[in-house]
Order: C-alpha cells, then structure tokens, then sequence
C-alpha cells in the first residue's frame, strides 16, 4: 500500500518536472496562487465588516485554503 502511493507521488513529480514545461507549471501555479489569494481576502474582508444579520463566508477560507495547498503541492511536487 505504501509503495503504491509513493509510485503515484513519484509519477505525479515526474509529471510536473518533465512533461509541463516551465511556462505552464508558472501560469498554473500564478492563478491559482491569485485565486486564492483573492478568496482570503474577500474572506478577511467579510469577516472585518461583520454585521449580526451577515454570516461568515467560511467556504471563502476553505476554498482559499485549499488553492493554496494545491500550490504547495505543485511547488513541492516540481522541485523535489
């Protein structure tokens, strides 16, 4: 079980290394770095202007929680 997921994270670093060239995996990861980037602070911003009648955007932090792990991921995934 193990080896099976360390052979999809090797595929997958290979994959992001070899077959994107640079100038995709630097587009991909910009929009999505801005993307998420863009969700938090729309949700900080809705967060500082709280009304009682208003709800927390928290899909707004989980999205840009996940845009960024998937930039994180990305990154890891080209320089390792």
């Amino acid at each position: 079980m193990i080896s099976m997921l360390c052979n999809i994270w090797l595929d997958f670093c290979d994959w992001v290394s070899n077959d994107w060239t640079d100038l995709t995996f630097y587009i991909v990861v910009s929009i999505l770095a801005i993307c998420g980037l863009l969700s938090l602070s729309v949700f900080v911003k809705k967060s500082y202007n709280y009304n009682k009648d208003d709800k927390i955007k928290w899909g707004q932090l989980v999205l840009a929680i996940l845009l960024i792990g998937i930039v994180v991921v990305l990154c890891v995934a080209k320089f390792t």
